[in-house]
């Protein structure tokens, strides 16, 4: 496996909508993708700004798109009852932002990295904040070919002036521990998701300093 293929591995989103009813982006038309410039990402809809290292390095809508699917395949396999829950919730998801320490596909260790991920859950009445929404995320990554584990509980944390629920996971993979944060919420008929992937405590302090400064 290149060393390209090792860095977008770690980038695995998952989401839960069980079906749709066609192809278009579920999305109210006042929904907003945002803007990134300068290290800094404005999205009115949530009414949220994210700041960050202007050196990181951000993806363009076809390089996110990318990210996904490559990392989503690999994550899937050849499960074909997964496959068709994680193809139906692309209908409902937008990926707002992804932003990496290095280029992908610098010869690094590990390429940290953060991603902003909202989903449509006005079909999904019982999910009423992140903790709901955690729970059918861990089940579907469960049931990935990746070896994930889940050593702590779930936790509460603020966001701004939100409240989010943290779910760690980890994954084992070519000799390194790879470590994901799903920080998550339900806002405006939304699960609104911060995911960061990181190997040292460095890595995860640095990603921890943009989410606790993140207005929203």
């Amino acid at each position: 496996m290149n060393k390209k293929i090792k860095n977008l591995i770690y980038l695995i989103i998952v989401t839960v909508s069980l079906s749709c009813s066609d192809q278009k982006k579920n999305l109210p038309e006042n929904f907003d993708f945002g803007k990134t410039e300068n290290g800094s990402y404005q999205n009115n809809y949530f009414d949220m700004e994210v700041s960050f290292n202007p050196n990181w390095i951000v993806q363009d809508k076809q390089a996110m798109n990318n990210l996904i699917e490559i990392g989503s395949n690999l994550a899937i396999g050849d499960q074909k009852k997964l496959k068709s829950i994680v193809e139906a919730s692309q209908v409902n998801t937008a990926y707002l932002l992804a932003v990496f320490k290095h280029e992908v596909g610098t010869a690094v260790e590990y390429n940290p990295s953060l991603m902003i991920v909202a989903e449509n859950t006005k079909n999904f009445p019982g999910i009423k904040d992140g903790k709901d929404y955690l729970f059918h995320a861990k089940k579907l990554l469960k049931q990935s070919q990746m070896p994930y584990s889940f050593e702590k509980d779930l936790f509460e944390k603020k966001v701004g002036k939100s409240s989010f629920h943290v779910m760690e996971a980890s994954l084992d993979y070519m000799d390194q521990k790879i470590i994901q944060n799903y920080i998550t919420t339900v806002n405006r008929g939304f699960s609104l998701s911060f995911i960061i992937s990181y190997t040292t405590e460095e890595e995860k302090n640095e990603l921890y300093e943009v989410i606790n400064n993140i207005k929203i």
